[in-house]
């Protein structure tokens, strides 16, 4: 069969298949295409090396030719286990010169082993047939050495193996005499090739993921030799050997290129058909070595293991024996042996392993000062390129004689990167002035001309590469291209996408970004760029472009992601932010996607594949903040080749909230901007319903901080293995600063938050950078950062750092500030993996392999809340949880609209929630409550409350604000201006409260003269939320009039969002007019608010009865997924409203 398509068979394996190319873990197979024929060399070996090593006189000695690479014309591989316990087979070194063999002996190149001895002239191997498939092989020996040749014998397919559609049709034939040698000692002695025919049922996947007990039959094989192979453990018996070599390694297998380590050898050894390496236990097994009995002359067969852990009894005939019984397994041994298992089995066939084993290249080699020289740079002409494929480079340099170093980025040992290959030239090239738009301000290098081009080898390791420029005229000049070497067939654990969007954005290089420059943006950002070319040198790490610098940029942030990846032997394959959108079907090829540092910039059809792959079970990490903010829309190269994804285009459309800019009808503003889509395509959505977080502080990295985890967060599974665990009532963890920042994001409730998202951390500090709105201004606030994971419908985890930093807990390889790792945030990250079903295959010293969790089983929550509440009252309601499925409560969520909505209430197993009904009714309450495996309840019928008392009209339902708590201390009259189109009654006044907003509060209606009509004392007022009071008695108005309300506070810290009224907000009858709204006054009595600033909404709103009301209003919209004036409050970064009649809810008796 073909070797890149080999994986174990439902009916049959050929034992030297003990060291697949690709493995089943828990049931799936990987195989590649079948037509590659990668050069193997850094693969692990196809064959195995039997019994006592390569004896010749007595000593060891290497044989240079075992296990040596798969040469192109090589797409078999060695078959059977070799009954000499002194030969191997070699599949890719050249035959030695021999006597030719017989045609019908050479028809056909396949696999077999040898039997025989030295003094034969001709040798002969045969493996016994299964569904008409024969292995023969031929070869001829003299003195010490024996040669064997493979020939293919017909066959016929298996109709229902899995393997069928990769098995050659009609194998081409071979020339005479063309072959692969079998280097043999001088000793030789008898054996069989073993086939197991059967394999285990499914049940063996729970005996790998911790059943208790299961009984199945279990094919053993034994060969003449005495080897003995079991479904569920290797073993060595008959002559108690090591089994494994002092490297870890299996007998035969290697990991480099050197020379085989067979100094411990004593047996060669057959596999499991169920999990060929998964208990291959990399811990001394002198106490897993089993007995077995059997001879030559006897049928019957005898095994077991230390434990009574495998039992059974079975036939053997001629040195091939099926042995069948039960298992028995205590859970916690084979669930501490299943961990160690499967990380043995990721480090044995592991790309990423093997690639980090070959000799690195120090930084002061690959690395660079600074953002490099001028004098030498370039760009590729993709950001990306599949292995197999060429990849081009158009540089600018006066020198005539440079070279240019091409590296790939991992750990290798801490070196950092290995350098693959260098392209020397030489000449002079002259490249012309870079094009540039005008009307964008776009610079575009597209009509340079190619100066080199690599061809990434079949057999790259996927990565991000730096092509380095370094001068050899003796002119000091060097510098880097970055570049993404993909594998587009590759089914590894993980996908790490690169941030290159943002690299852009921010490089200023020829002239502007999306920051600043000559570009033609005016207001804010003026000079900016609408649009940035990929065909343009990056100096983003130089700080070339306004706001740039290394933070933007690969070494800021996501170097470190790689490196510690790497380090660990995690099965990582990449591809960059341009493949996230063109090819993102990729995504769904791997277990877990992982973004980093800061991707800020993400285009409409990058986010919808994301979201699409965690909606088919494909896990996110986002080790990264202010993370999917602003929207982005590709276009072709302004170079003639018109190159598509070439132009990255946002024209930051929240800048100019009055009207549309970018002239297609996509939104390229901030994605939780609602303000202008409709009619653009792509705005209202914020990030937070895909990560978890919001953006909200950009303290721009002169404020970093250190997250911290109260003692409520310590028992999370999250931070098992860790000190954090061991927290005490009143202590908190605190993690090595400088994690938090330079921007940093929120866990929000706006109504767009996922179900069941759990706060793993959390940090509250005062910040100066905090943003007030869509994305238009910053200012001084209170804001609280957490690390949050949720679980998707379809079973994904979603964890959210919420930090640009994060990885720099993890490696310290990076730019900008030096900070020491944190082994805390190291071990959560293995223990998040292990959940998430991936395994370390070189796990670093001093952490602790983590299993993934067997809790399915969601908590339970109750209830209690009273049977009735009064209109405008602050109802607390209470409650417990419990879980029973071996996890801890985590959180819970409220909904007081009977499950159209949901809101995190405080506390876990004992938790609260305030809730101020609007509107008279009857409420269904539910509750749902979440477990630290995100298993998250299905809410029962809830309780029924009955809330009385008038009903009343209101501008902003229970929206909330943007900012809670502003730092302004000043005591200050602040209000909103209204109207109503029907005559009516206002019987009280309601504001937004600040925890930090204390003392006594008065309300104040006002004509549109400034005339007071009434005034009122909040008094029962709660910590914060919203606070209702009401008039002596109700106060008429008429229609069509203005008038302001207002409440006055001493000690400031009002509620703010900023922008709120750039136009008519719209309630039933009740409008707040656009023009002037959002009022104050400051002074220490109450006056009548006149002052305004930036449409700002302070939070003050009404009590309004139409004078003919007496149907119920009318709800629209109300489901949540509509903006603004469709159910969702402007100005809430898409807050839901609920308990009250809704921005756009209507009365048929509104006057």
């Amino acid at each position: 069969m073909y070797r890149n398509a080999r994986r174990w068979t439902s009916r049959s394996l050929l034992l030297d298949s003990l060291v697949p190319r690709w493995l089943t873990v828990g049931g799936k197979g990987r195989p590649r295409k079948p037509a590659d024929k990668r050069e193997d060399s850094a693969q692990l070996a196809t064959s195995v090396q039997t019994a006592d090593g390569n004896k010749h006189d007595g000593t060891l000695v290497d044989n240079p030719h075992n296990n040596a690479a798969l040469n192109e014309h090589d797409v078999g591989q060695s078959a059977g286990v070799i009954g000499d316990a002194d030969s191997g087979v070699d599949i890719s070194h050249p035959a030695p010169s021999l006597p030719a063999l017989p045609d019908a002996f050479a028809a056909n190149r396949e696999t077999g082993v040898q039997s025989g001895n030295t003094a034969a002239s001709r040798l002969f191997a045969h493996t016994p047939g299964f569904a008409g498939f024969e292995r023969d092989a031929h070869g001829g020996a003299f003195g010490a050495q024996s040669s064997l040749y493979r020939s293919y014998a017909g066959m016929s397919l298996i109709g229902d193996d899995p393997l069928a559609p990769y098995l050659p049709q009609s194998p081409a034939p071979r020339v005479s005499g063309e072959g692969s040698a079998a280097v043999t000692g001088e000793r030789a002695h008898s054996g069989n090739v073993v086939i197991l025919e059967s394999s285990p049922s499914a049940q063996a996947t729970a005996h790998q993921t911790g059943a208790d007990s299961l009984a199945f039959g279990m094919p053993f094989g034994v060969c003449g030799c005495g080897y003995f192979t079991s479904p569920t453990r290797i073993l060595d018996w008959a002559h108690g050997g090591a089994v494994l070599q002092q490297d870890g390694q299996l007998p035969g297998t290697r990991l480099t290129e050197g020379p085989d380590f067979v100094s411990t050898i004593k047996r060669a050894i057959g596999a499991s058909t169920s999990d060929p390496l998964l208990d291959r236990n990399l811990s001394p097994l002198s106490g897993w070595r089993g007995t077995a009995t059997w001879t030559a002359d006897s049928t019957i067969l005898n095994g077991s293991l230390p434990g009574g852990g495998e039992i059974g009894t079975g036939t053997a005939t001629k040195g091939i024996g099926t042995l069948s019984g039960s298992v028995t397994t205590p859970p916690s041994t084979q669930r501490s042996l299943t961990t160690q298992n499967l990380a043995a089995a990721a480090a044995a066939n592991n790309l990423i392993v093997l690639e980090n084993q070959k000799q690195g290249n120090p930084e002061s080699e690959w690395g660079i000062d600074g953002a490099g020289s001028s004098n030498i740079e370039g760009f590729a002409t993709d950001i990306s390129v599949d292995n197999g494929k060429t990849i081009s480079f158009k540089i600018n340099t006066n020198s005539t004689n440079y070279r240019i170093d091409i590296y790939r980025l991992g750990y290798y040992g801490g070196m950092g990167a290995r350098k693959v290959d260098t392209i020397q030239h030489t000449g002079l090239q002259t490249q012309p002035n870079p094009l540039r738009n005008a009307s964008t301000g776009t610079v575009d290098a597209g009509n340079w001309a190619v100066s080199a081009s690599w061809t990434a080898p079949e057999d790259a390791v996927s990565g991000v590469y730096i092509a380095k420029l370094v001068r050899q005229d003796g002119t000091s000049g060097q510098n880097h291209i970055p570049f993404i070497v993909r594998d587009d067939d590759s089914q590894s654990d993980i996908v790490f996408q690169t941030a290159d969007q943002t690299w852009q954005a921010y490089n200023g290089w020829g002239g502007a970004n999306l920051y600043g420059g000559n570009g033609p943006a005016t207001g804010q950002g003026a000079g900016r760029a609408y649009a940035v070319s990929y065909n343009r040198p990056i100096a983003t790490r130089g700080g070339v472009g306004t706001f740039a610098g290394p933070q933007d940029y690969l070494f800021g942030a996501e170097y470190a992601g790689i490196y510690w990846l790497e380090q660990n032997g995690y099965d990582v394959s990449y591809l960059s932010g341009v493949d996230a959108d063109r090819y993102g079907s990729l995504l769904l090829n791997h277990k877990t996607y992982i973004d980093a540092g800061h991707d800020e910039y993400w285009s409409g059809q990058q986010r919808t594949n994301v979201e699409a792959a965690r909606d088919a079970g494909v896990n996110l990490m986002f080790w990264s903040g202010n993370e999917v903010y602003w929207r982005t829309r590709w276009g072709n190269a302004y170079s003639a080749d018109g190159t598509p994804y070439r132009t990255l285009i946002s024209y930051k459309e929240t800048f100019s909230p009055t009207a549309s800019i970018d002239p297609s009808n996509e939104w390229t503003g901030t994605f939780r901007d609602p303000r202008l889509s409709p009619p653009a395509v792509g705005g209202g959505n914020p990030e937070n319903s895909l990560t978890g977080q919001l953006f909200k502080v950009d303290d721009v990295g002169s404020n970093l901080q250190a997250i911290t985890i109260p003692y409520d967060d310590a028992n999370l599974r999250f931070w098992r293995n860790t000190s954090v665990a061991n927290l005490q009532p009143g202590q908190t963890a605190t993690l090595t600063k400088n994690y938090l920042g330079y921007e940093w994001d929120e866990a929000v409730d706006n109504g767009f938050d996922p179900a069941g998202l759990v706060k793993l951390s959390s940090t509250t500090l005062p910040v100066s950078t905090y943003l007030l709105d869509y994305g238009n201004t910053t200012g001084n606030a209170t804001s609280t950062h957490n690390l949050t994971l949720y679980r998707a419908p379809s079973g994904a985890l979603v964890f959210g750092a919420g930090t640009v930093y994060w990885t720099w807990g993890l490696s310290d390889n990076h730019d900008n500030q030096a900070t020491p790792t944190d082994p805390r945030v190291q071990q959560a990250m293995v223990n998040l993996l292990a959940d998430m079903g991936i395994q370390p295959g070189t796990l670093q010293s001093g952490l602790v392999a983590a299993t993934g969790s067997t809790d399915n089983l969601a908590p339970t929550s109750i209830i209690t809340v009273p049977a009735t509440a009064a209109v405008g009252s602050t109802v607390t309601i209470t409650g417990t949880a419990a879980d029973t499925g071996g996890g801890v409560v985590a959180g819970v969520e409220v909904s007081t609209d009977n499950g159209a909505s949901w809101h995190p209430a405080t506390g876990d197993e004992n938790w609260t929630y305030s809730w101020s009904p609007q509107v008279a009714g009857s409420y269904t309450i539910r509750s749902r409550a979440v477990d630290d495996n995100i298993n998250l309840e299905t809410p029962s019928s809830g309780r029924t409350v009955t809330v009385s008392g008038p009903s009343y009209t209101s501008l902003f339902g229970s929206a909330t604000p943007a900012v809670v708590n502003t730092d302004d201390t000043s005591a200050v009259e602040l209000g909103v201006k209204f109207q109503t189109s029907a005559a009516g009654t206002i019987t009280g006044i309601r504001f937004y409260k600040g925890s930090q907003d204390t003392g006594t509060h008065t309300g104040s209606l006002w004509s549109s003269t400034g005339t007071r009509l009434a005034t009122l004392t909040f008094t029962n007022e709660t910590a914060s939320g919203w606070q209702t009071a009401y008039f002596t008695s109700p106060v008429a108005l008429t229609a069509g009039q203005t008038y302001t309300a207002s409440y006055h506070t001493n000690t400031g810290h009002y509620s703010t969002t900023a922008d709120y009224f750039i136009s008519n907000v719209t309630s039933g009858p009740l409008t707040a007019p656009a023009t002037g709204n959002g009022v104050y006054t400051y002074g220490s009595a109450s006056l009548y608010p006149t002052s305004t600033f930036r449409s700002t909404n302070y939070w003050v709103d009404v009590m309004f009865n139409p004078s003919t009301s007496n149907t119920t209003p009318t709800a629209v919209a109300d489901a949540g997924n509509a903006t603004e004036k469709g159910g969702v409050a402007n100005g809430s970064g898409g807050v839901v409203a609920s308990g009250n009649v809704l921005t756009n809810d209507t009365d048929a008796d509104a006057g």
